[in-house]
C-alpha cells in the first residue's frame, strides 16, 4: 500500500513538471493533437502509479520520452509555420456568403446534425446570414454575419420586440422531412413549388434546407457556385 502511495506521488509530481513545461491552454482552446497528448500523458501515469513497482522504471522512460518529444514538437511548431500546421491543423472555412460549402464539412468529419448544433451554439438560427464561419483547429466555431444582420439593441431603434423560433429542418442531404412539413402545416407539393420558384427542379441537388417562422424556406444547393473560396492560411 506504502509503495502504490510513493509511485503515485512520483507520477504525479514528474506529470505536474511536464505538463509546466511543455505549456497550458483552456481545455476549450486544446486542438485535437494537444487533447490526445494529455489523455497519454494521463493514462501512462496511471500505469506508473498502480503497476507493480517492477515496471515502475519502464513507465517512468515511457513518461520523459514522450514528454520530451512533445515538448521537442511544441518548440519547432513555435519556430516553424509549417510545422505548426501539421501538428494543429488549420482553420476551415465552411460558409462563404451565407452558402455551406460541404466538401469542407466533409473534410472536417462533420455532419450537417452536428455543424448546425454550433451553429445554434453560437446563437445563429439563419444560415444565410453568415458572411464567414471557421471551424479552428480547437474544433469550436468562429462566426462572422453579413453586415445588415450584425446585433442591433433592438430597443435602440425603438422596435417592436417579438419573438424568434426555431428553424424547421425540411430537406437533409436531398431528403424531404415530410414529418417536418405535416408539423409546420406544409407539404411536399409547396416546397417542390417554393424549389421551383429558385430554379430548383430536383430536391436532390439540395444539401440542406430549412422553414422559419415566417414561412421562409432557405436553401443551400450541394454545388454552391462560390468560383473563389477564402483561404484562411497560405500555402506552404
Amino acid at each position: 500500500m506504502l509503495l502504490i502511495f510513493v509511485q503515485a506521488a512520483v507520477s504525479f509530481v514528474i506529470l505536474l513538471i511536464l505538463t509546466r513545461l511543455i505549456g497550458k491552454q483552456q481545455v476549450s482552446q486544446l486542438t485535437y493533437y494537444e487533447y490526445i497528448n494529455g489523455i497519454t500523458f494521463g493514462s501512462i501515469a496511471a500505469n506508473m502509479a498502480t503497476d507493480s513497482f517492477d515496471k515502475f522504471g519502464d513507465h517512468l522512460v515511457g513518461l520523459l520520452t514522450y514528454g520530451a518529444l512533445t515538448f521537442m514538437a511544441a518548440l519547432v511548431a513555435l519556430k516553424s509555420r509549417k510545422m505548426r500546421k501539421l501538428i494543429n491543423g488549420e482553420p476551415v472555412v465552411v460558409i462563404q456568403d451565407g452558402k455551406i460549402l460541404e466538401n469542407n464539412l466533409r473534410k472536417m468529419k462533420l455532419n450537417l446534425d452536428e455543424f448546425t448544433m454550433l451553429l445554434r451554439l453560437k446563437d445563429i438560427f439563419d444560415f444565410t446570414q453568415v458572411k464567414l464561419a471557421i471551424i479552428e483547429p480547437s474544433g469550436g466555431l468562429s462566426v462572422i454575419k453579413k453586415s445588415e444582420y450584425e446585433n442591433v439593441e433592438r430597443r435602440d431603434l425603438k422596435l417592436k420586440l417579438e419573438g424568434t423560433a426555431l428553424a424547421v429542418e425540411v430537406v437533409q442531404e436531398g431528403k424531404i422531412s415530410v414529418n417536418n412539413l405535416n408539423r409546420l402545416g406544409l407539404d411536399e407539393k409547396w416546397l417542390r413549388a417554393q424549389l421551383k420558384m429558385r430554379q430548383i427542379v430536383d430536391v436532390a441537388e439540395v444539401e440542406y434546407a430549412v422553414v422559419t417562422d415566417n414561412k421562409r424556406l432557405l436553401v443551400d444547393l450541394k454545388n454552391d457556385a462560390i468560383t473563389d473560396t477564402v483561404t484562411l492560411i497560405d500555402k506552404l
